[in-house]
């Protein structure tokens, strides 16, 4: 019989041969890939890469980032896709509605080259989740000879494929909340509200835990120097934005409350993959403020439940099922891209799953339904299926998550139950 101390070595050899050959693989599609885009003038750019490239190269020039007429005229002639449609027979422009000092990350890809910015974005970004959920897997307790298991959840993530596919910008969300929990973890506050600072990007997202995050400030020293860190991130690249275009927060006012035009549909127009945007879209006149019924009904119930029961050290705790929360409630987008946001529920559920368990046991039902569901979002990517049929997908993947944690802990009190029997 060979000995345990010989055999967790060869294991650990045989696990880094097996990584470092998929990350030869990944490395040698990426390569593939990118020259793919650069070589092929014909093949469209992702849509929503093309928005980060144009704002942030118009705002460099002291122009309008939110000027639908300038956004397309650049888009058109940089390989934009076929996105036309009765009402806008020559397609539109992907326009990057999100607050000013955003312009601050979408400048210095600007300022590339188109070749060279997408690939540095676009593969960039897909290399941040990786080394995110790695991360996270360790943050949460995963053992480091495991961490193989976060890579491999985050690439049969669909979400995260369908990132890679449009080049949105939900690994700069995931690596804001990644980059708030290990720097909470290193009792760095400052540097945590820098982190939460980059969920500004898209701050209806993330309702909740602005919500939380100030009554922290209120009530604890910490509290007060996480919110002191995003301010001051949040001002610095509020002033970077504004450094090269003084009238920006104007632009961004006009066209944020005005309608959209024959260059873009305006915020309105967008049919949410959410289930208040359907509601929405059966009420006559489709009213807006649908939209936002369930986030208010949400902001007092979890004011009320974190003034109770929350802190600053609930965080790391509370963010697996406060996310998916979010995403639910959400007024506006939860696009299929704002989905990589559920690795972090996932990873940390993952870690409470032993690796006996991953080795022996059959896939349940959640499981089983969990993949099916990434699954699914791949081929409807492929497909081209318009957005708001994604709807199914945060519920769908709320239920797997739920139904899992529930088997989990049912086994867990069965556990110490047996235990309390034996003795």
């Amino acid at each position: 019989m060979s000995s345990p101390a010989i055999d967790r070595p060869l294991g650990g050899y045989l696990r880094g041969a097996i990584s470092a050959t998929a990350l030869a693989v990944l490395l040698a599609l990426g390569v593939y890939l990118a020259r793919g885009y650069v070589d092929t003038p014909s093949l469209p750019r992702p849509h929503d890469f093309l928005q980060v490239w144009s704002a942030g190269r118009l705002n460099l020039g002291g122009n309008n980032p939110y000027d639908g007429e300038r956004m397309y005229a650049l888009q058109v002639t940089n390989r934009m896709p076929d996105c036309r449609t009765a009402e806008r027979p020559a397609g539109y422009a992907s326009m990057m509605w999100v607050p000013p000092w955003g312009l601050a990350v979408a400048m210095p890809v600007g300022a590339l080259p188109v070749d060279l910015a997408q690939l540095v974005w676009v593969y960039g970004q897909l290399a941040v989740i990786l080394a995110g959920s790695v991360v996270l897997w360790r943050l949460y307790g995963g053992a480091a000879d495991r961490r193989w298991v976060a890579a491999a959840l985050a690439l049969g993530s669909g979400p995260v494929w369908w990132q890679t596919v449009g080049g949105q910008y939900a690994g700069v969300l995931f690596v804001g909340v990644v980059g708030y929990l290990a720097a909470h973890r290193a009792h760095r506050p400052l540097l945590a509200g820098a982190f939460v600072a980059l969920t500004a990007l898209k701050p209806h997202l993330f309702t909740l835990l602005a919500v939380g995050l100030c009554i922290d400030a209120l009530r604890t020293p910490f509290g007060r120097r996480v919110v002191l860190g995003g301010v001051i991130a949040l001002g610095a690249a509020a002033a970077v934005g504004t450094a090269t275009n003084p009238h920006v927060w104007d632009q961004y006012a006009a066209a944020t409350s005005g309608e959209g035009s024959a260059y873009y549909p305006g915020l309105t127009e967008w049919f949410n993959p959410t289930v208040q945007a359907w509601v929405r879209h059966a009420f006559p006149g489709r009213p807006f403020w649908v939209q936002f019924v369930p986030l208010a009904a949400a902001v007092p119930v979890f004011a009320a439940y974190w003034w109770r029961h929350g802190g600053p050290d609930r965080w790391p705790a509370a963010l697996p099922w406060v996310l998916p929360v979010c995403l639910l409630v959400a007024p506006y987008g939860s696009w299929p891209s704002d989905q990589v946001l559920f690795l972090v529920p996932v990873i940390a559920l993952a870690v409470r799953i032993g690796p006996g368990a991953i080795r022996f046991a059959p896939p349940d039902a959640a499981v089983v339904a969990f993949a099916a569901a990434n699954a699914a979002v791949v081929v409807m990517t492929a497909s081209q299926v318009p957005l708001h049929y994604y709807v199914w997908v945060a519920p769908t993947f709320c239920a797997c998550l739920v139904l899992k944690r529930s088997a989990l802990e049912r086994d867990a009190v069965g556990a110490t139950a047996s235990a309390g029997g034996e003795r």
